[in-house]
């Protein structure tokens, strides 16, 4: 788990579907990692964390999509309720999971690709010191080696 001054942002695990409440949205992709993780435990902490209010709210989530590749590298991704987005969410939480992650290990390169219609989401890569390293007709591809944290 990380706690931040606003949020606390825990890796999603089958215990933590359980205790969202039936308004929270648990989504299909949720119950798809799940399953993962009862085939590869090792998968904790480098697939979904749920990021929610310090009273529990869930307002979306971060992750990487799965652990390091043979160079070391991991992509990071991601999305929040509509209503949350503009206060800072987003940023606060990918840059403790990348606190986190650069704690475990340092040498990772970190890449992450959001749409060139998307300048939100392209501020918060910015404003986490990732480097454009390339665009196609619609994406930006962005990456950030952790150097220090």
């Amino acid at each position: 788990m990380i706690i931040t001054k606003r949020l606390t942002i825990r890796p999603l695990d089958k215990q933590l579907i359980d205790d969202m409440t039936a308004d929270e949205p648990v989504q299909e992709r949720f119950l798809n990692h799940v399953e993962k993780l009862s085939i590869d435990p090792t998968l904790t902490g480098w697939d979904v964390w749920i990021v929610q209010l310090k009273d529990g709210t869930y307002i979306g989530d971060i992750g990487f999509k799965g652990k390091p590749d043979e160079s070391l590298e991991i992509e990071v991704g991601y999305s929040f309720l509509q209503d949350y987005h503009g206060q800072g969410y987003a940023t606060e939480s990918v840059s403790a999971l990348l606190a986190d992650v650069y704690a475990r290990n340092a040498a990772l390169t970190v890449k992450a690709e959001c749409f060139k219609d998307n300048p939100a989401s392209q501020r918060v890569l910015e404003k986490l010191a990732f480097n454009v390293t390339s665009e196609s007709s619609d994406i930006i591809y962005w990456e950030k080696k952790l150097t220090s944290y």
